[in-house]
């Protein structure tokens, strides 16, 4: 037996150190804008995940929306913004997570999508969506926001040098 004054146990664990989560904002903002002014023109994001947004983005928020603000004073999309069409701001909220997508991910993209009335709530991850959310999706229809004509999109973001969603990784199809 070791003498506690003497001997000691030396156990150091490195522990790999992943990137914060507000480190993939800026790339996906840049990669989603892209991709929505290839498609429809004129699209704005912006960080919402520490702050409202700003009076850009709340002139896309329905009126009746508005009060979303207030009654949800600490919980906002990581990301949220709009793009023209036809003059008319679709509404967008995207919510970004590091590794595995789980069951509540999806409900708080869901919520996002359903309080703001957004036409695209997406969810992004650095892993594949798993195959026990596509099959809770096939059976039960999670991505569908409150209203039928909207979904989720779930998508699976490659870092450097890509810096993009992999495209065939869209779930349930891609919103582009």
């Amino acid at each position: 037996m070791c003498d506690p004054t003497k001997c000691y146990n030396v156990s150091v664990t490195i522990k790999r150190r992943r990137k914060p989560e507000k480190d993939l904002y800026e790339p996906i903002k840049k990669f989603l804008c892209s991709e929505f002014d290839a498609r429809y023109g004129n699209c704005y994001l912006e960080r919402t995940d520490r702050r409202n947004p700003s009076e850009k983005v709340k002139e896309a928020i329905p009126k009746d929306k508005d009060i979303i603000m207030a009654a949800l004073p600490n919980k906002k999309p990581d990301l949220m913004g709009f793009y023209n069409d036809c003059g008319d701001k679709k509404l967008i909220t995207v919510e970004i997570k590091l590794g595995a997508i789980k069951l509540e991910d999806v409900y708080q993209a869901k919520l996002y999508g359903d309080l703001f009335s957004a036409k695209y709530a997406l969810l992004i991850s650095t892993v594949q969506v798993p195959q026990l959310i596509k099959r809770l999706h096939k059976a039960l229809h999670i991505f569908n926001l409150s209203r039928g004509e909207r979904t989720i999109y779930i998508g699976q973001w490659q870092g450097k040098p890509h810096n993009e969603v992999i495209k065939d990784s869209w779930c349930p199809d891609s919103p582009f």
